[in-house]
């Protein structure tokens, strides 16, 4: 079986929360999805996932402290619906929670649903010009994010987390354009990517900070007898520009992070099953206010 793994990434889930402030740092409501290694890259797929995400507000502070975690459920696609164009869809729900020393609050619901397309500049697979067991690819592409999630907030009801990452979406239509590369050597692959997401104001005048990420991941197939075994290793970085509210800029949005991240994943001709863990390796998200703890994803696709 010949299998070539590019690297997808649209965009990483992650999020910062800050009580009673509009921080966007990393949101994870303004973000898309992270798809790791994705096998047979001919092929067409439909799965779900399962992402986990722990973050921390003034961990310092007893009295300020926060903790929310994110559950994301998620269902997704790819299609080739011409030879050289890649077609991803997927659509998130959502089940946040924010644990504080007097109160917890939940959200829960549909997320913003996002598609993108890709077109292959070069595979030198698919053009026949492969040698030595060399083979590498590039695609070029962009996508939407459209406003399915709910983006509504009253900060005088102290029930709900006055805050817009928070909420299920951005109440924005957000672009994302992005690059894939990816190199294979034998048994041996190395893929990258760069996207950069355009965010534009919603209907509350809230607009979140444009975000420019990428990956670089290091993986190794391993053939078995009941499929391959696929174990990876990589980084992760993430900067993200200040959001603005009534076209004010709020200086307690916006950072950088960068995390490690380990995977691995097993492949058969129809199936594949994957699990990813990421930590920070160094983040500054709202001025050293919030961090992210720790990020798990789990997800199972059928190929045909």
């Amino acid at each position: 079986m010949k299998t070539s793994f590019p690297f997808i990434l649209t965009a990483l889930l992650l999020v910062a929360v800050i009580p009673g402030k509009a921080c966007d740092v990393c949101g994870c409501a303004n973000s898309g999805s992270y798809f790791g290694l994705m096998p047979q890259s001919h092929k067409s797929i439909v799965g779900v996932r399962y992402n986990y995400l722990h973050f921390e507000t003034h961990p310092g502070n007893k009295l300020l402290f926060t903790k929310e975690t994110f559950h994301v459920a998620e269902a997704f696609a790819r299609f080739f619906p011409l030879k050289r164009v890649q077609v991803m869809a997927f659509v998130p729900y959502r089940f946040d929670q924010q644990v504080t020393s007097a109160i917890t609050k939940k959200n829960s619901g549909l997320g913003d649903i996002s598609a993108l397309a890709s077109y292959n500049i070069f595979n030198s697979l698919m053009d026949g010009s492969s040698s030595s067991g060399l083979t590498h690819s590039l695609m070029l592409g962009g996508g939407i994010k459209l406003p399915t999630g709910r983006f509504r907030f009253n900060e005088d009801d102290p029930l709900q987390v006055a805050n817009a990452n928070f909420q299920l979406g951005t109440g924005s239509v957000d672009f994302i354009a992005n690059a894939f590369y990816n190199l294979n050597w034998e048994k041996w692959g190395l893929s990258a990517n760069v996207s950069r997401k355009f965010n534009t104001k919603n209907a509350e005048n809230y607009r979140f900070g444009d975000q420019v990420y990428g990956t670089a991941e290091l993986f190794r197939s391993i053939e078995t007898g009941f499929g391959s075994l696929v174990p990876s290793i990589g980084v992760y970085a993430e900067h993200m520009g200040y959001g603005s509210k009534d076209g004010v800029k709020l200086d307690m949005t916006g950072g950088s992070l960068i995390n490690g991240t380990a995977g691995l994943n097993w492949f058969t001709e129809k199936w594949t099953l994957g699990i990813n863990a990421q930590l920070p390796i160094a983040q500054n998200s709202a001025s050293g206010h919030v961090y992210l703890r720790d990020r798990f994803q789990v997800q199972l696709g059928f190929l045909f």
